[in-house]
């Protein structure tokens, strides 16, 4: 619901919309005088858990990410200071499909959200898809993006990434 809510916010204000520093035509975010600032050296390692975008749209999910990203070095980071994780189970997982998968599984539409991952990809984000829903679905390995991974399970790709010093995106 806050997403929505940031994403409404967003669209009725498009003057204080901005996109880039890294992502251009998604991941907009607004500027922010912050009395909350990051420590110098610091590094965020963030993983966020998505659900399937509406048909023919792109994953709200995965364009929070980029804007987590976008807002962070646009205040200063550096983005190799910047790791983002995305989990994606479930229908969502037919986003993370190479086109004449995607194609075969929606009806011949185009995926919406193909061009924004492999950019994502192409920038150091990284996607994991849960096994045990890609084999519930029939969704194989060499169905998928490149560079997308595929782990056993979304928890065990949480669980890896909490070791790894991920926090989960708690909305």
């Amino acid at each position: 619901m806050m997403r929505l809510l940031l994403i409404a916010a967003l669209l009725a204000s498009p003057a204080l919309a901005t996109d880039g520093p890294v992502f251009m035509g998604f991941g907009t975010h607004t500027p922010v005088e912050h009395d909350v600032a990051i420590p110098k050296g610091m590094v965020l390692r963030h993983v966020y858990d998505v659900r399937p975008a509406t048909p023919g749209k792109r994953n709200p999910g995965f364009e929070t990410a980029a804007r987590f990203i976008n807002s962070h070095v646009a205040n200063g980071m550096a983005l190799r200071d910047v790791a983002v994780a995305v989990v994606v189970h479930g229908t969502a997982i037919n986003e993370l499909t190479k086109p004449a998968v995607y194609a075969a599984r929606s009806n011949g539409a185009a995926n919406a959200s193909q061009a924004m991952v492999e950019e994502m990809l192409a920038k150091g984000v990284r996607f994991l898809v849960c096994g045990q829903a890609a084999n519930a679905m029939g969704v194989k390995k060499a169905d998928l993006l490149p560079g997308v991974e595929l782990a056993i399970s979304a928890s065990s790709a949480h669980a890896i990434l909490q070791a790894q010093g991920y926090t989960l995106n708690p909305f």
